[in-house]
């Protein structure tokens, strides 16, 4: 009666119009009240700040920024002309630079939406001007943007560290290989859509400008290393690392390329500061439902649920991705983590399943669910971009979408994909 009173109400007020994470607080509000009413209600605020309180959220803000002022300081245009220089001369070329080209910047945006629309103003106009439809230019964009959470850095990665009290080194370092396989699985669907469409080719660059622009990418690509390295390397924590990931932005935007002006300055801190508060509010809302969920022993009812139907970790991860994909369906990636995360989590550790192989899986399936109407703001971002209907740009990502579930079943019954780096670290 309890858990319908918390997903009802919350429910309820979500069809009704009002913001999910505003339905969270409000059902955990009104289920304290019902099922704890001796509690004052000063406790709501208490564990709603106390979320919010970690100083490792520091990095949330400071990655935010960094994104916003690689975006606005001259990185997109070399990383694709270094994408263009190495992978140009393939079937399909000009989609398999943008596929490369979301990989590479995502280990400097950490957000798919960022990537959709920094590489997706390139990229859309030019494989229109080149003959690929522009519904087809976007279903590759928003497809191939989805890596931009998984690559470090990552904002999801760091919230899922917060709920599940994992090492944010650790998951930025299992998110590589993942990320990796994601990009090869489109690399591949583009190639089969290639041979049966025709799509054509630039000529191979040579090696002199592959040099030129891998220089000129340089710059950029040395943030992930940054972040990761020092992290890792214990010579900064997360939140050390997105500060000085800043500064780097800073310099290399005013200093190097000299493309970040006082007007990016400003419109990068509005952007990150807004950013930033979502999630802060979020995590705040994410500490109240994970209390809830905690006091009416909620996670030990779900284990149990599942538990009656199969022991088998195999099973148990095979029900998560049907769940946690409906769930993308309709809620952000980031409110369907204050849901999921403290529901499913626990048992997933009872079965002897790795927190981090745990935490990759589930942040891919919410970012395909960034992908897929209704909630998908790639669709919207992308379809904007190529002037197209947001309903041609989903046929065409048919085949992507066929890609990406080929790369969550590898993710899912291969774990030692995600888990290798982080056991050699842990080993070293």
């Amino acid at each position: 009666m309890n858990t319908v009173l918390l997903f009802g109400s919350m429910l309820t007020l979500a069809l009704l119009g009002v913001p999910l994470i505003f339905a969270i607080l409000a059902a955990s509000v009104v289920t304290i009240a019902v099922v704890r009413p001796e509690m004052p209600m000063i406790l709501v605020s208490q564990v709603f700040m106390n979320g919010m309180d970690q100083f490792l959220l520091l990095a949330v803000g400071f990655f935010f920024l960094a994104g916003e002022l690689m975006n606005r300081g001259g990185i997109t245009r070399r990383v694709i002309d270094f994408a263009q220089a190495i992978v140009g001369h393939l079937k399909g070329g000009l989609a398999q630079v943008n596929i490369v080209s979301s990989l590479f910047f995502s280990g400097i945006s950490g957000s798919a939406v960022a990537d959709t629309a920094a590489i997706g103003s390139v990229m859309i106009p030019e494989m229109k001007r080149r003959g690929y439809s522009g519904a087809f230019a976007a279903a590759v964009t928003q497809c191939s943007s989805v890596v931009g959470p998984i690559i470090p850095p990552s904002i999801p990665m760091i919230v899922y560290a917060v709920l599940a009290e994992q090492s944010v080194g650790e998951m930025f370092l299992a998110g590589i290989v993942p990320g990796i396989v994601i990009g090869l699985c489109l690399m591949v669907a583009v190639a089969i859509l290639a041979r049966r469409r025709g799509f054509e080719s630039s000529p191979r660059k040579s090696a002199s400008e592959v040099l030129r622009t891998g220089f000129g990418a340089l710059v950029a690509l040395l943030t992930p290393v940054i972040i990761v390295g020092g992290i890792l390397g214990g010579v900064m924590t997360a939140t050390e690392a997105g500060a000085i990931a800043c500064l780097y932005a800073f310099l290399v935007g005013t200093l190097y390329f000299r493309e970040l002006g006082l007007a990016g300055i400003i419109q990068s801190l509005v952007a990150a500061a807004k950013g930033t508060s979502i999630v802060l509010v979020i995590v705040g809302a994410s500490s109240l439902f994970a209390w809830i969920v905690a006091d009416l022993r909620l996670s030990q009812a779900v284990g149990e649920l599942i538990t009656t139907y199969s022991s088998n970790p195999i099973v148990f991860l095979l029900l998560v991705n049907v769940f946690a994909l409906l769930i993308g369906l309709f809620l952000d990636p980031l409110a369907a983590l204050v849901i999921l995360v403290p529901l499913l989590l626990p048992t997933a550790e009872s079965m002897g399943i790795s927190s981090v192989h745990f935490g990759v899986m589930l942040v891919f399936n919410l970012m395909i669910g960034l992908t897929t109407p209704p909630v998908g703001y790639l669709i919207y971002v992308s379809a904007l971009i190529a002037e197209e209907r947001p309903e041609k740009v989903m046929r065409e990502s048919i085949p992507f979408m066929v890609a990406l579930f080929v790369a969550l079943a590898i993710l899912t019954f291969l774990p030692a994909v995600t888990t290798t780096l982080p056991d050699l670290y842990r080993g070293g």
